[in-house]
């Protein structure tokens, strides 16, 4: 859990989970409908392309090392989806390098995954051309406090002026 969440006091087991996902249900005021976390993403990057890919801070001069050291995959539309680990479907290569190389690579699959290791979002990519099932792609581990943030931000926009 990210210095943010910790300093704000979230759990993410005390949030309300979506029956179908499993994921966090956001809810940001009594009036406000819950939004789940993976509709919401899918709405956003749902078979959208990478257009640019802004790469992992490696110089560590401005934020403290265990803190958001994300790569980010932007989309068509402007989403920003952030990075924790890439594997190479392929190869079975983790850590596999996010880089200009995945520009043009659309959003095959979006799900939510719990288990021993904790839980987060987790995001196919297929190379331009590819059908979903013809060529191995990329897995991506999202960044899920960042997502939530993301997130929480969009609701509380419709909310406050």
């Amino acid at each position: 859990m990210s210095f943010a969440f910790r300093r704000h006091g979230y759990n993410l087991d005390e949030f309300e989970r979506c029956e179908e996902h499993g994921c966090v249900v956001m809810q940001v005021t009594a009036q406000a409908q819950p939004r789940c976390l993976v509709d919401w993403l899918t709405e956003r990057a749902g078979r959208r392309r990478v257009v640019d890919v802004i790469p992992r801070e490696r110089s560590r001069r401005f934020v403290p090392q265990e803190e958001y050291n994300a790569a980010g995959l932007v989309l068509e539309g402007g989403i920003l989806l952030p990075v924790e680990q890439a594997v190479e479907v392929a190869t079975g290569q983790w850590d596999a390098e996010v880089n200009l190389s995945l520009t043009g690579w659309w959003v095959a699959d979006i799900l939510y995954v719990r288990g021993e290791e904790g839980e987060g979002v987790m995001v196919e990519l297929l190379p331009p051309g590819a059908g979903v099932d013809e060529e191995p792609g990329v897995l991506l581990r999202l960044h899920l406090d960042i997502l939530l943030y993301l997130l929480e931000d969009e609701e509380i926009r419709k909310y406050e002026p």
